[in-house]
């Protein structure tokens, strides 16, 4: 049997885990490769707990360290996967086709239109489900400005999907 997990580290993975695997993943990191950053994330913090400034169990101190310890950690195995020498591909590989879909193809195309900022924003609240309450403590921000900025990447995100609909329907 296991020993239970303290209720800091239990605390952290709670709130933390979800929101700072979309976070990563909207860095670049593929969804495998962000849930192995997030959780290396939660493994240095602990083991590094006592350099955190202030109370570990508020979420304004833990959120902004894990997203730093989480950046520096993408950024090192981004740095190793450069250094690393990939065989070349067979050229007879058959090309994968997916399935299209206009609708999504058009929202996708909105959505890498969006700044950085917007976009990560929206990949926490929407794609992880992330609350806005916990967005603000992994980015650094209030609730409040989470509210306006998902309000503003909305609108923007509806005016590049009505331009790009706009221009496709005019190339028809």
């Amino acid at each position: 049997m296991t020993d239970p997990l303290d209720p800091t580290l239990e605390q952290w993975l709670a709130r933390f885990r979800a929101p700072l695997v979309g976070l990563i993943a909207s860095w670049g990191a593929d969804w495998g490769a962000a849930e192995e950053i997030a959780m290396d994330t939660f493994a240095e913090a602990w083991l590094a707990r006592e350099r955190l400034r202030g109370d570990p169990a508020d979420d304004h101190n833990a959120g902004p360290w894990l997203r730093g310890i989480a950046h520096n950690l993408h950024h090192a195995r981004s740095r190793q996967l450069r250094r690393q020498r990939f065989e070349a591909l067979p050229n007879d590989l058959p090309s994968p086709v997916p399935a299209s879909d206009e609708r999504l193809d058009v929202l996708r195309a909105a959505f890498a239109r969006l700044r950085d900022d917007h976009q990560t924003i929206v990949r926490m609240f929407y794609l992880d489900e992330t609350s806005t309450r916990d967005v603000a403590a992994l980015l650094g921000l209030t609730p409040k400005a989470v509210e306006s900025r998902l309000h503003t990447a909305r609108a923007v995100l509806r005016q590049h999907v009505q331009r790009l609909l706009a221009a496709e329907g005019a190339s028809r």
